[in-house]
């Protein structure tokens, strides 16, 4: 098997109206698909460069074993991470120190209200 590319991840949430609210508008991600009532929603980078699937997992939609706060790492590449930070802080979003790896990337560790992480990257090349 060969893998083409990679365009979708996703995430389990409690509350998907949430989850679309900080997606859409806290992080600036733009809704590609809003099948709510089923459950699913999906969200795009501006440059379409990659798709964040969001499943709900609540009482109405239980057809998932991933629970909210269990995922995969998911990355936001950004210019300037320290101003991505103190933006972040500013919204009230639980981030973590920034952490360099020289010549590659500066990372840091960012948290949903699910508790989902996720990092933000500035590469360094």
């Amino acid at each position: 098997m060969k893998i083409k590319n990679i365009s979708l991840a996703w995430i389990a949430t409690s509350d998907i109206a949430k989850a679309k609210s900080f997606f859409g508008e806290t992080l600036g991600l733009q809704v590609s698909d809003d099948s709510q009532d089923q459950g699913w929603l999906e969200l795009r980078a501006k440059d379409d460069s990659f798709t964040l699937g969001i499943g709900a997992v609540n009482d109405e939609h239980q057809n998932s074993p991933i629970e909210p706060g269990h995922n995969a790492v998911i990355t936001f590449t950004v210019d300037d991470i320290e101003s991505a930070k103190k933006e972040l802080e500013a919204k009230e979003i639980s981030v973590y120190d920034i952490i360099e790896i020289p010549g590659h990337v500066k990372m840091s560790f960012m948290q949903d209200f699910d508790g989902n992480l996720f990092q933000i990257v500035q590469p360094l090349n």
